[in-house]
């Protein structure tokens, strides 16, 4: 059904995607975070239940939405080197208060060095804010590093690791903290509050920072229903496990699973 009709639209979405890539480019537009299907969705049955991110079929309306997202992205060729080493993106459909149908997109981690690129939601916390404590501290931990690296006669090698690790793990910790996710009830906690919860141990490296989580994050707080969710992969396989470019995958265990059980419950 998605492909019907995309084929039947495909001249009028390729005439207003060619618009948008140059207001892009004239630095005209401010995108919005939700978007409205180019193509008309009438005739796809909406989801009765919402999706389980680590057992899936994609909805029709998610491969609409991801077919565009991906489209997105092919207007970007300053993000296409980066892209091919691999990166998982996300969609979510959601319905508006007013009862309108739109999606919302994300990207996991870091995309050009930036964690809030218009057109997609942005990060749960922002620890890329120059003057936000987490720069600050890590630019202390950069010049710690640099005297390790120096190695200056006199100095107290083995002291400076001392601190630049309990720094460092002092710095994860505060970061976690300030990850304070908000699930379907309006109920908030930290990562570290999520994790020693059901898992008992401090939060993995990177957790909150993966396309699901995102989403439903920016879906919450902006009072808007979650309908059905999918992440697809973009560009070559990592070496750790097999990505096809351009294929939905389930949500990542270690890092989304305590997460988004809280998030979803």
């Amino acid at each position: 059904m998605a492909d019907n009709f995309l084929e039947k639209h495909y001249a009028e979405y390729e005439a207003k995607r060619d618009a948008l890539h140059k207001a892009n480019k004239q630095g005209r537009t401010q995108l919005s975070r939700l978007h409205r299907f180019s193509v008309p969705t009438e005739g796809i049955e909406l989801p009765t239940v919402f999706t389980d991110p680590f057992n899936y079929t994609p909805h029709p309306l998610c491969r609409l939405a991801a077919d565009e997202v991906m489209r997105f992205i092919d207007c970007h060729s300053e993000w296409h080197e980066e892209l091919q080493q691999g990166k998982m993106f996300g969609v979510l459909v959601v319905k508006t208060i007013m009862g309108q149908l739109g999606f919302l997109a994300a990207y996991s981690g870091l995309l050009h060095k930036e964690n809030d690129i218009p057109y997609f939601v942005p990060a749960i916390y922002d620890m890329l804010n120059p003057n936000g404590f987490f720069k600050t501290e890590e630019r202390e931990i950069s010049m710690i590093n640099k005297k390790i690296g120096e190695d200056t006669e006199g100095t107290d090698i083995e002291g400076l690791k001392k601190e630049r690790k309990l720094r460092s793990e002092a710095l994860q910790k505060r970061l976690f903290e300030h990850f304070v996710i908000i699930n379907s009830k309006g109920e908030r906690k930290n990562l570290i509050e999520i994790f020693q919860e059901k898992e008992q141990h401090m939060p993995p490296g990177g957790a909150g920072e993966c396309a699901a989580p995102k989403l439903l994050q920016y879906a919450f707080r902006n009072h808007l229903q979650p309908l059905a969710m999918a992440e697809f992969w973009w560009g070559n396989s990592p070496k750790s496990e097999k990505r096809i470019h351009g294929h939905f995958y389930p949500a990542c265990e270690h890092k989304c699973r305590p997460i988004l059980n809280f998030m979803l419950k």
